[in-house]
């Protein structure tokens, strides 16, 4: 009997979201075939013949690769032996609107119990290379995210780039920070400082900093981050270690202009990323309407443009 199990709106779905129903509760069934072929033996046939496939095998397995058609998709048959053999499971990575998704379809025709289990066992699966894949693409996103390429410093240790893990970390660090900083919640952003940040400016300082910053700029609109610059052991550093360098742009209800940098710093890779270091460059609203009517709008824009100077990776227009 040949059994099509219905897995396509949970393939991507962890198991948690599934809950323990889905541990013990058997899969639904579909009438017809949903790989493009009636067996799995024809499936595998036509595959082997195909031009341009990548065959190889592992324990047993035959796994199929076709890159061909622009999404990828991998083609996993079953060993004889195997108590859901013959089966044939294709899945197809997409990626849409910044989140990875895996299609899977499967045709099974063993016994319901085993049949249920590969699906199972290939949704925990499915979870672990999403999760990877989804780590790998973070950099891609547009918003509190940095861009894809890595940059390296010259004086970095040879040969160093910084994990998938490390890569994930970095955006959502930032994005943290400036949240605490955006919400007032100034003991939590110091907590995340490194000793070095804090020791010239006391929390009472930075807090009276910041309370005076967010006065003037109202609400935040946007922070976007526009480049993302790793280290590691620079010679001229307060000590070894891993740099991270963050240019932002940002927006407020009264600030329309404004550029800085975070500096993130982690120990050793298992250690917390901490900020080591930030600087805000930015006039705001009132400013620019003053100068504008004393001076002139160009006089903004020269003005603007000698503090995003400060700001190395800014490319945002000058212009307001």
């Amino acid at each position: 009997m040949h059994r099509i199990l219905v897995v396509l709106a949970i393939a991507t779905a962890s198991l948690s979201a599934l809950g323990e129903p889905a541990v013990t509760t058997p899969l639904p069934e579909a009438l017809h075939s949903s790989i493009g072929y009636s067996t799995v033996e024809a499936a595998l046939t036509e595959l082997r013949a195909m031009p341009g496939v990548d065959i190889r095998e592992k324990q047993g397995w035959i796994i199929i690769s076709d890159k061909k058609s622009g999404n990828p998709v991998l083609w996993s048959f079953t060993p004889p032996g195997h108590p859901a053999h013959p089966s044939a499971v294709k899945r197809i990575v997409t990626e849409k609107n910044g989140a990875v998704y895996i299609e899977m379809k499967v045709l099974c025709q063993a016994g319901k119990t085993p049949c249920d289990a590969l699906v199972r066992e290939f949704q925990v699966l499915n979870d672990r290379i999403k999760e990877e894949l989804q780590n790998k693409t973070s950099q891609s996103r547009p918003a509190n995210q940095p861009p894809q390429e890595i940059n390296i410093t010259s004086d970095s240790a040879p040969g160093w780039l910084p994990s998938a893990d490390q890569r994930a970390q970095v955006p959502q660090v930032v994005k943290n920070f400036l949240a605490t900083l955006d919400g007032g919640q100034y003991l939590k952003a110091y907590g995340l400082m490194t000793e070095g940040q804090k020791k010239p400016e006391p929390f009472d300082e930075f807090a009276k900093r910041v309370t005076e910053f967010n006065a003037q700029a109202g609400p935040v609109k946007e922070r976007r981050i526009i480049k993302v610059t790793w280290t590691k052991d620079p010679a001229n550093a307060p000590g070894p270690g891993i740099y991270v360098a963050v240019d932002l742009v940002s927006r407020f209800t009264n600030i329309d202009r404004h550029c800085g940098f975070i500096v993130l710093y982690q120990r050793d890779a298992g250690a917390p990323f901490q900020v080591a270091r930030q600087e805000d460059n930015y006039i705001t609203d009132a400013q620019a309407r003053q100068i504008e009517l004393k001076r002139s709008p160009q006089a903004v824009n020269d003005i603007w443009g000698q503090l995003a100077r400060n700001c190395p990776n800014y490319e945002g227009s000058k212009t307001k």
